[in-house]
């Protein structure tokens, strides 16, 4: 097992202090900035500020992609997950003065899908911007790979992830041992700067606060898998990772 890999699997994180290249994060702040224009989109979730969110990225911005297909991105989901990965979602997240969030620690429990079957194990049926999302059995939620690539530096002060290590070894948690593994666990703040990545298992408790000092904290998360939804299940966006 590569060291990333054995990093990732022992604390359910893992950070890569840098993975894209300046040209690139240049190009999706533009991207981005350029989708922000459209605030009645249905991908956007905004307030009086405006636009703070936008949810299935990749219909958003074409050039999403390139991200997918980026060497190093490549080698970090491989060395993790497999070769045969693809990208099963994207969300774009941006803490700022008019949008400054606080998140309680929590675990990520959906998947997005093209159409709802009633499937054993599978519940929690959503609909969010147009697509479905349901809630898998933890045992496929804990083979998702989340990898959250940093547009700016990204610290405690501006609202930084937080997870508690190791906390996605016990699966599915209620509200008592949530609670109860909050307060027997140690939390790490996942600081990296710009054009840095943090590797997440969807399981493991994280949260964040809200930022102290003004500016922007972009984080494109995306979400990857290596594996197929039992018949008739089909991922919603399924974008090979090669």
């Amino acid at each position: 097992m590569e060291p990333l890999a054995g990093q990732f699997d022992d604390n359910g994180y893992a950070i890569v202090p840098q993975c894209l290249s300046p040209a690139i994060v240049r190009e999706m702040i533009r991207s981005i900035e350029e989708a922000r224009q459209h605030p009645a989109a249905l991908e956007a979730v905004s307030n009086r500020s405006g636009v703070y969110a936008l949810r299935n990225l990749s219909d958003v911005i074409p050039n999403l992609q390139r991200l997918v297909q980026d060497p190093e991105v490549v080698r970090i989901v491989h060395s993790v997950i497999g070769h045969d990965a693809f990208m099963t979602r994207a969300t774009l997240f941006d803490k700022t003065d008019g949008a400054n969030w606080g998140v309680f620690w929590h675990q990520d429990l959906s998947i997005a899908v093209k159409a709802r079957h009633e499937v054993e194990g599978f519940h929690a049926w959503t609909r969010k911007a147009g697509v479905l999302s349901v809630q898998p059995p933890a045992r496929l939620m804990g083979n998702v790979l989340a990898v959250r690539l940093h547009l700016d530096d990204c610290y405690a002060e501006n609202g930084a992830l937080k997870v508690l290590p190791g906390s996605h070894r016990n699966g599915r948690l209620c509200a008592v041992s949530l609670d109860s593994t909050v307060k027997l666990s140690n939390e790490v703040i996942c600081e990296v700067s710009r054009g840095g990545a943090v590797l997440m298992n969807p399981l493991t408790l994280h949260a964040s606060s809200p930022m102290t000092v003004p500016g922007h904290r972009r984080v494109i998360h995306l979400e990857f898998a290596a594996f197929d939804l039992p018949n008739p299940l089909q991922w919603q966006y399924r974008i090979p990772c090669r």
